[in-house]
């Protein structure tokens, strides 16, 4: 709801507008009593009209004005500022923030009771000191535009939806904007340049911060954070203003954790964003979570598996029935591997349907279900009411409890697929973090098929890479996968790479087929040597292993393996 935020010699205080109109004077009957001797007892009122509000002078004896012009009765817009007196109002509409242009700067007040101060939405900076702001963080964005991939579409190309699908701001190059960006607000203006410059640099997250002046904005690219610009504390409330009209956040809330979502539309595409907004001392830290498929691979021959287990994990993600468990840290793809095995099976001729907290990505002809925690929603809950839909195939995002795990567990034996995850270090790992939530042995051993286990890691940058001798230390870790191994790869710097070295991630795999030798030692009472001892009579690669091909293929650095996967 639109807001006014009045400034006297007492304070600074904001009022939400209603349906009810709004007397002002200094007359206790009045709704906004203001202690202004320059002021009549009725002095004027804002009211709502089919435009929007309004502000109509009640005859009073100094007058009423509206952006320095006296006036009877005018339109109110975002930004207005209403003088009465020696007491300032100024207008905020939330839904007017998107699309308005820039307002001049109001004229400095020749009184004592108005020093200039940068904490107001209405006050601007000086024009020099705008012009030379402006400059500086547009120069950053598009110096880290340029370095990074052509998408195939321009920032003119994005267009603004809002958490009900309905666009906010339309793509200039549509033609329903001016198509000049100084005709834009210029918070909307930098906020389009950063989901862009996300875009051209592949980053999974907007980090904007916010410092004693103004805000940091850094960007996760490659799982690293990179130091990207800093815009001054009018564009950072701007920035602010804009996400949460965009998700539908209560704007006047500041203490509280938020959060929400969004999207933008491309050329027809569609991109969805997920915002935390998280109170800090200097105000609210804003993290915006890009999920863009377009970054990460949809079918398993894209994953970069070694061809056995491409095999098998196809072979099992196919069945009738089982269960395929993805383990390993948050943000280690594991949902996206098995997403890619999702698309994997005809949805048409299986019912495949989804828990997710939240859905992440949407796969045409599936029932995706989201976890809600404000109704009560549980994976157990769900799980139990989806085995009444006769699904086919079952994604439940992460296995949690004892209940949703053996649920899980039981429709796999029961002629159902199941895919999962759960948190831990790597295939056994995964095997003894079950028996731990207190499942039985038996249903662990009989109900798993095959577990995966993953990691993200970094690739060098093939612009700038440099090729060094291993050190003895290296190779003998290696060991004998990649022995006789000449040269290794270290990571330089370079403009294409954001100065970081490398660029792109790719995942290291980890397969365990569980057979009846590995079912047998479950119920009698596994280890970890027994289990390890009994995969490797088979196929098997562990992530260190399989990352130090990697190594020796040149993509990637042995301490980014070691920092990764690297046994302890």
């Amino acid at each position: 709801m639109p807001q006014i935020e009045i400034k006297t010699k007492q304070g600074r205080k904001r009022f939400e507008l209603t349906d009810r109109p709004v007397t002002i004077g200094r007359s206790d009957d009045n709704t906004l009593v203001i202690k202004d001797d320059q002021a009549s007892r009725h002095h004027c009122i804002i009211e709502p009209s089919e435009e929007g509000f309004r502000i109509r002078d009640l005859e009073s004896r100094n007058g009423t004005t509206l952006n320095d012009q006296k006036v009877s009765e005018d339109r109110l817009g975002n930004g207005d500022i209403v003088r009465i007196g020696r007491t300032r109002i100024t207008y905020i509409d939330p839904d007017e923030l998107i699309s308005i242009p820039e307002m001049e700067a109001a004229p400095p007040v020749e009184d004592e009771l108005f020093p200039p101060d940068l904490d107001t939405l209405d006050i601007d900076l000086q024009a020099e000191a705008k012009q030379a702001a402006q400059t500086n963080w547009e120069r950053r964005l598009e110096e880290i535009i340029e370095s990074g991939e052509d998408r195939g579409f321009a920032e003119d190309d994005i267009s603004l939806v809002d958490n009900r699908g309905v666009t906010v701001h339309q793509a200039k190059s549509g033609g329903l904007d001016t198509g000049r960006s100084g005709d834009a607000a210029e918070g909307t203006r930098a906020f389009r340049k950063l989901l862009y410059a996300s875009f051209r640099t592949r980053a999974t997250d907007l980090h904007i911060e916010p410092r004693i002046e103004g805000c940091a904005v850094r960007l996760r690219v490659d799982g690293t954070m990179i130091s990207a610009v800093q815009f001054s504390k009018q564009i950072f409330k701007r920035l602010l203003g804009i996400v949460k009209i965009l998700c539908e956040i209560e704007t006047s809330l500041k203490n509280q954790v938020q959060d929400g979502h969004f999207s933008v539309s491309i050329n027809g595409r569609r991109v969805d964003y997920r915002v935390s907004l998280t109170p800090s001392v200097h105000g609210q830290k804003l993290v915006i979570r890009v999920l863009d498929s377009s970054n990460s691979p949809s079918r398993l021959h894209e994953l970069g598996l070694i061809p056995w287990m491409y095999d098998k994990l196809r072979t099992i993600a196919t069945k009738d029935a089982g269960l395929l468990l993805a383990c390993g840290p948050t943000g280690s793809g594991k949902t996206t591997t098995l997403y890619s095995c999702l698309r994997e099976i005809d949805v048409e001729q299986r019912n495949a349907i989804t828990i997710e907290d939240p859905v992440e990505y949407y796969l045409e002809g599936c029932t995706q279900i989201p976890i809600d925690h404000g109704q009560g929603t549980t994976f157990h809950s769900v799980l139990r009411s989806v085995l009444r839909q006769d699904p086919d195939v079952i994604f439940v995002g992460e296995i949690r409890d004892i209940e949703t795990a053996t649920v899980a567990m039981q429709a796999s034996m029961t002629g159902h697929l199941v895919y999962t995850t759960v948190h831990a270090k790597d295939t056994i790992g995964a095997i003894f973090r079950l028996l731990d939530l207190g499942i039985e042995p038996p249903l662990v051993a009989n109900a798993l098929n095959l577990i995966v286990a993953q990691r993200l890691i970094r690739l060098l940058c093939p612009n700038c890479r440099k090729a060094v001798a291993p050190t003895p230390a290296q190779t003998l870790k290696m060991g004998q996968s990649v022995a006789g191994l000449a040269r290794v790869y270290v990571p330089q710097a370079c403009k294409k790479c954001l100065r970081t070295g490398f660029h792109g991630r790719r995942a290291l795999f980890e397969l365990l087929e569980i057979t009846d030798g590995i079912r047998d030692l479950i119920m009698k009472g596994p280890s970890i040597k027994g289990i390890r001892s009994m995969a490797k009579q088979g196929l098997f690669t562990s992530l260190e292993e399989f990352g130090f091909n990697l190594v020796a293929d040149g993509q990637t650095t042995f301490d980014e393996i070691e920092r990764v996967a690297g046994s302890e």
